[in-house]
């Protein structure tokens, strides 16, 4: 059900923690980055709930956290729902779907708006490959394919999701799949998303497709029990990350979202008080900020426009212990994190 707000109130996101991959938002002023499609198609479904749908695209340069908005009204009071669109982080030049399903004691006050946006400082790991077509398949007119993680750590509860439109392009529904739990890394796992009975025999095909998993616990195993745990904060795309053992080397794709370039933070542990670090950009020795305080080692560095190749070596693995351990040894160095990475990067 939506949430029932009174009008013009916004709901703030609230920062997510997870072992050590912190996402610090800040507030997004520019709302002209983002681009609201709307469908001037309702349905009433089998609850007798009209359902408002459409589609939130980021046209920015950063990853945003969006919170939508449509106003209601009794007769007498009018009232705001809010609802989290598909997907809960939307990347640059991104976008997914959003539904608002109205009581039937309920008349809808104009069009579906942005309550709230905030800025998310989190890379995108582009790691999860999709196979599907786009036609709606069988008789329950369904989005299905397969989809594998290509990276080196899981995924967790991750959801498909895509807007239904008939063959005049129409969008008729927002859809999402089944929660898949767990996609393990090489692992392929399907899904199915399919459109609300009330529009299903309209439905010919499907658009805006995207995923929505939880943010991933970025430890990387490097063999004998072992595992690398890192934090990196970077408005950035981020592919093709590994470890080379034999050079105690964490290496990865890097592309910015800003045309004119963008900082990255990456954290990990220090395991020797000797250890020695070095960054290398496309294979060439970087001058990165390198900090160490007996616990932590800290890089700083700004990645040039266009497509990179990062290495940073001297990365230790540590022994393998449960998770629990690494959420509270992040929770704890929470405050410190925050207020380093928003200096970092002039965060109000």
């Amino acid at each position: 059900m939506p949430k029932l707000l009174s009008a013009n109130m916004h709901v703030a996101a609230w920062p997510v923690l997870f072992a050590l991959l912190i996402a610090f938002p800040s507030a997004y002023a520019d709302n002209g980055d983002i681009e609201i499609q709307y469908s001037d198609y309702t349905f009433v479904d089998a609850d007798g709930m009209t359902n408002v749908i459409g589609v939130v695209n980021n046209k920015g340069l950063a990853p945003i956290s969006v919170v939508m908005a449509l106003d209601v009204s009794d007769g007498s009071t009018t009232t705001t729902l809010q609802e989290d669109p598909y997907g809960r982080v939307m990347f640059p030049e991104k976008g997914a779907p959003f539904k608002f399903r109205v009581a039937p004691d309920l008349q809808v006050v104009g069009r579906p708006y942005v309550a709230s946006v905030e800025q998310v400082y989190q890379p995108f790991y582009d790691a999860l490959i999709f196979d599907y077509s786009n036609m709606a398949a069988g008789d329950e007119k369904m989005l299905v394919g397969r989809v594998t993680n290509t990276g080196p750590f899981p995924f967790y509860n991750v959801t498909v999701f895509a807007s239904a439109h008939d063959e005049d392009m129409i969008q008729l529904d927002s859809s999402r799949s089944n929660v898949i739990p767990v996609i393990e890394p090489g692992q392929v796992a399907e899904f199915a998303a399919m459109p609300d009975d009330a529009v299903r025999d309209q439905v010919m095909y499907y658009s805006c497709a995207g995923f929505d998993p939880d943010a991933p616990i970025p430890t990387i195993p490097t063999g004998d029990g072992k595992f690398i745990a890192y934090n990196m904060q970077t408005v950035s795309k981020v592919s093709r990350l590994r470890y080379d053992n034999s050079t105690d080397s964490l290496s990865f794709g890097v592309t910015p979202y800003n045309p004119a370039g963008t900082l990255l933070a990456l954290k990990f542990a220090q395991v020797n008080q000797n250890q020695t670090i070095a960054v290398l950009l496309d294979a060439q020795l970087y001058n990165a900020s390198i900090a160490m305080d007996g616990r932590t080692v800290s890089v700083d560095m700004f990645v040039p426009p266009g497509d990179h190749e990062v290495q940073v070596q001297g990365v230790r693995a540590l022994p393998e212990f449960p998770l629990a351990a690494l959420g509270l040894a992040a929770m704890t160095a929470t405050g410190i994190a925050a207020a380093r990475f928003k200096a970092a990067f002039k965060i109000p």
